[in-house]
């Protein structure tokens, strides 16, 4: 008996947060960005495509599906797709993930996710760099982990699909 409640207590913990699968609503969430604004997702769901994008500093790939993310902000931002970068690094990292935004001229919003609430959610396992995008309909749509080259072109192709038709 004394075996099974530690593990009773430890599972139940774990079904407190299940990861949202595609398919699902999106969970709301607030968190503090970069810039000291808090942002929820909220702000955007039912009015925009949203690709959420969890990375860290460490993160290569991450970096480099940054870069990527940037270019496709300009480029279908007035189509309505919202990119929204959230940074796992610890609280006291924050300044190298400003350096990070600053020395990319990254511009679309990063939030800061220090003590792993958000990222729990969505992503328990913290696979880096992981990506979702939501539609329009506040559904989960695609979800992502890694990147590699070549992988911005999926994903181009995910967003381009729930993006209203360009007239």
């Amino acid at each position: 008996m004394r075996f099974f409640l530690p593990l009773i207590a430890a599972l139940s913990l774990l079904s407190i947060s299940p990861p949202l699968h595609a398919g699902e609503n999106a969970g709301d969430f607030t968190l503090p960005s970069l810039s000291g604004d808090n942002i929820s997702l909220s702000d955007y769901l039912g009015k925009k495509v949203i690709l959420v994008s969890f990375f860290a500093t460490w993160c290569a790939p991450c970096i480099k599906e940054m870069a990527k993310l940037n270019d496709m902000q300009k480029e279908l931002g007035d189509r309505g797709l919202q990119v929204l970068s959230i940074s796992v690094d610890e609280a006291r990292d924050k300044a190298k993930v400003k350096q990070l935004i600053k020395r990319m001229r990254y511009t679309p919003p990063v939030l800061l996710d220090s003590d792993s609430k958000v990222v729990n959610s969505y992503n328990p396992r913290k696979d880096m760099p992981w990506t979702m995008i939501i539609g329009i309909d506040k559904q989960i749509q695609h979800k992502k982990k890694g990147f590699t080259e070549g992988d911005e072109v999926k994903i181009r192709e995910w967003v381009e699909a729930l993006l209203p038709k360009a007239s």
